[in-house]
């Protein structure tokens, strides 16, 4: 499966479409349905944290062939955990997953966004999301709302085929992670059943899953960082230039620092998982890991970038488009007062994490 989405991410990008059939593909392979409880037809692999080697491993595997898919698939498995974990709708995203169509998470807002007014049934929601990866093509993500008179969001389940839903894809107009098919969602009246609303108030917050859950796009962008690694090697066996002493220090300061991602990120999914772990201390692990890689993975690409030459930043060469990618992907928010915070945590305590 990962050969055929590596193959087809060149085409992906140029058309800056959804990736239906690599969607198709991760769903034949089983891999929709995987994060889903057993008692649903799944593996059991977003919420049982003695399976997180295993979901790491394989957000890694789907990052390598393509950041957009791994983007896709991540916003999947985490709709699929707070589902679990918050007595959502389940059984609605299993149906989903079964006929090949994949969740995600819509939290990302400017301003007060989208308010949750109360209704017979259910609710109504009125307001804008921003950065929507799979707008347009998502049926049935999570998305979170405040209800009136409350700072704090539920979580919903909308259909988006419903009516009181315009999707803006225009907006998007990155220079990597093109076929996320990211855009602006305006919900004006959008109802959404009881059925399909959970969480307390707060609870899409809550420690350490919120904070925590980002080592699954470290772990996404691992697989990328690996695959601009091997396209850097290849390309300087085919030039050449790996005979140049200055060019293989660059290198080794590339594989050096995917090491230690490589490294940070099974420490961030162990701490941020385990079940003891105290959430202040698994939270603050994970913001120094997203801090530490990014520095990693930018020194990265400026390697690649710097030994390969003007074809690293030349299409169709995949190593432009991969570079492209993770430095897009790379943009998190909040990744300033996530290094604040692990900061603010490690000070009193000499500046290291116990075992």
């Amino acid at each position: 499966m990962a050969p055929a989405v590596f193959a087809r991410a060149g085409e992906v990008d140029a058309a800056a479409a959804f990736p239906a059939a690599d969607i198709a593909a991760l769903a034949d392979a089983g891999l929709l349905t995987a994060p889903l409880p057993t008692a649903l037809g799944g593996d059991g692999l977003a919420s049982d944290a003695a399976q997180v080697d295993g979901l790491a491993a394989l957000l890694t595997v789907v990052g390598d062939a393509s950041l957009t898919v791994g983007r896709l698939y991540e916003g999947h498995c985490n709709a699929v955990l707070l589902a679990d974990r918050y007595g959502g709708p389940l059984a609605t995203l299993a149906a989903e997953a079964a006929a090949g169509r994949i969740s995600g998470v819509w939290n990302a807002e400017r301003g007060d966004g989208p308010l949750a007014t109360r209704v017979a049934g259910g609710w109504r929601l009125t307001g804008r999301k921003i950065h929507c990866s799979g707008a347009g093509s998502l049926a049935r993500p999570l998305v979170t709302a405040r209800p009136e008179g409350s700072d704090a969001p539920l979580m919903f389940l909308p259909d988006m085929r419903g009516p009181g839903i315009a999707v803006d894809l225009a907006v998007w107009q990155a220079a990597g992670m093109r076929g996320t098919a990211t855009g602006t969602v305006v919900f004006d009246g959008a109802f959404v059943a009881d059925a399909d609303t959970f969480g307390a108030p707060g609870d899409y917050y809550r420690a350490p899953l919120f904070a925590g859950g980002a080592w699954r796009v470290l772990a996404v962008q691992l697989g990328g960082l690996g695959r601009i690694l091997a396209l850097h090697a290849a390309a300087l066996g085919r030039s050449g230039r790996g005979g140049d002493p200055v060019v293989r220090q660059r290198f080794a300061v590339a594989a050096g620092g995917y090491e230690q991602a490589r490294l940070l990120v099974a420490e961030a999914a162990r701490r941020a998982t385990d079940p003891a772990a105290d959430p202040p201390a698994a939270v603050a692990y994970v913001d120094l890991a997203r801090g530490s890689f990014e520095a990693l993975a930018l020194a990265g690409i400026d390697a690649a970038r710097r030994n390969v030459g003007l074809g690293a930043f030349l299409g169709p060469d995949p190593l432009d488009r991969c570079c492209r990618d993770l430095e897009t992907y790379l943009r998190q928010p909040m990744l300033d007062a996530s290094r604040d915070n692990a900061a603010a945590w490690l000070l009193p305590r000499g500046g290291r994490f116990e075992p």
